[in-house]
């Protein structure tokens, strides 16, 4: 797909399904800005039909803490049952074994969980340690139930930037797939929903020579089949992400949609494109409408850069035609 037909088919959403959550993690302000009304589950499973109306085809589910909604199995079955879309939902793990099995009995499709460490913890606070440590004995929880597509969220940050490489490998050869994300730093107080972090966690110039090398060896995991999510693209630069946060989108490449069904400009802006569209009055006509705005209003808007792989790695899709490539590899093998 050439360049110029990027943003045309968007075929990747994430979800806020809830604001709430059972954890206030110091780096995540979005718990902290509560929204006046969202989506009930009946009113989730609508905007999931329209997804699938507009060209939707894989879905990230996550909040603040989607698992703390009552009925969110059923939202699980209704997908299953009512859509073709592929999904998998980000937790933080915080949650006792009664909730995964009933997760599983409703057929969860997949689960990412935050692993920032498989050995000592070094989170970036005490409830970022907790759901690290959660996470992968979730992770394993999830994979004897059945679950085929399983993804971690490793956040590099100072603190564990030399043990990413064994992070990455641990989580692989447990069949998990890996998705890396440098620590937010240095222009969070542009951001609506990210926070500031210490300078102990903080990626910088000081830092570049490690995380090159680092990069090297993970560019060489890759290429012999380790399970690491992102592009090379995104490896090959990711000194410039994690130091400076210094990537910003030029297309439309993936769909974020708020709890209360508006969609927003991007990971961290809710824009004005929010005060317009939202997903349970959403039509192909009106989607059309949406992309014009968003670019209109994404070259008006002074971005402060992101680290968000998910956008660049959307893009990368884009180019290549397809999804995300494990949302269907397990049901290809």
């Amino acid at each position: 797909m050439g360049k110029g037909k990027i943003g045309k088919k968007i075929t990747e959403c994430q979800i806020f399904l809830t604001r709430g959550c059972n954890l206030h993690c110091g780096y995540c302000n979005l718990v902290k800005k509560q929204l006046k009304k969202e989506l009930s589950i009946n009113e989730w499973e609508k905007a999931f039909m329209n997804l699938e109306k507009i060209g939707i085809k894989t879905v990230k589910i996550l909040g603040g803490e989607p698992t703390i909604i009552e009925g969110f199995e059923d939202l699980i079955r209704f997908i299953n049952k009512e859509t073709s879309i592929k999904y998998a939902v980000l937790s933080n793990s915080m949650f006792g074994d009664d909730k995964t099995e009933s997760l599983i009995s409703a057929g969860i499709q997949g689960y990412f969980a935050s692993v920032d460490s498989v050995g000592d913890v070094k989170a970036l606070d005490e409830d970022g340690s907790a759901k690290s440590q959660a996470g992968f004995k979730k992770l394993m929880e999830f994979k004897r139930g059945g679950i085929k597509l399983l993804g971690a969220n490793v956040v590099i940050s100072k603190k564990n930037l030399q043990d990413i490489p064994e992070i990455v490998k641990a989580l692989s050869d447990n069949g998990i797939w890996v998705n890396l994300c440098p620590v937010v730093c240095g222009k969070g107080n542009d951001w609506e929903f990210r926070a500031n972090v210490s300078d102990e966690f903080r990626l910088t110039d000081a830092d570049r020579p490690e995380i090159n090398n680092v990069v090297i060896k993970l560019l060489q995991m890759k290429h012999e089949g380790c399970k690491i999510a992102m592009p090379d693209s995104y490896l090959v630069n990711m000194s410039k992400y994690g130091i400076r946060s210094n990537w910003r989108c030029s297309e439309l490449a993936q769909l974020r949609i708020d709890a209360d069904g508006v969609f927003m400009l991007c990971n961290d802006i809710r824009g004005e494109v929010s005060k317009k569209y939202n997903i349970l009055e959403m039509n192909k006509e009106r989607f059309e409408e949406f992309k014009k705005d968003w670019k209109k209003e994404r070259e008006e808007t002074d971005c402060p850069g992101c680290y968000w792989s998910c956008f660049l790695t959307a893009e990368e899709n884009l180019k290549k035609g397809g999804e995300f490539g494990y949302f269907y590899k397990e049901d290809r093998e």
